[in-house]
């Protein structure tokens, strides 16, 4: 698989749905509109339990899912050496 980020799985979850608003999205997912919104707003990454259940929704290895959005996480806190780690297994998971 390659590189996913909680916007790119949040767009899949829509996709699937077929709907494309944030209150449809987290109406599907049982969160809060608010929830969705600081995904594409504020950059805040979405949380594992959530990850796993748009994963298998969409058909997509939970683990290497769980694993970008570390990525995802770490980047944003700019640790350099730990993103490219986490990368690394994620890499290596979904190989």
């Amino acid at each position: 698989m390659d590189r996913i980020t909680t916007v790119q799985l949040a767009d899949r979850v829509k996709s699937l749905i077929g709907k494309s608003s944030h209150y449809a999205l987290a109406k599907f997912l049982g969160l809060t509109r608010p929830t969705i919104s600081n995904w594409y707003d504020r950059g805040v990454v979405m949380d594992d339990e959530t990850a796993i259940k748009c994963a298998f929704a969409v058909g997509l290895d939970p683990e290497s899912v769980l694993c970008w959005l570390q990525v995802e996480r770490v980047e944003k806190k700019g640790n350099d050496n730990l993103s490219q780690f986490w990368r690394h297994i994620a890499t290596q998971i979904a190989a």
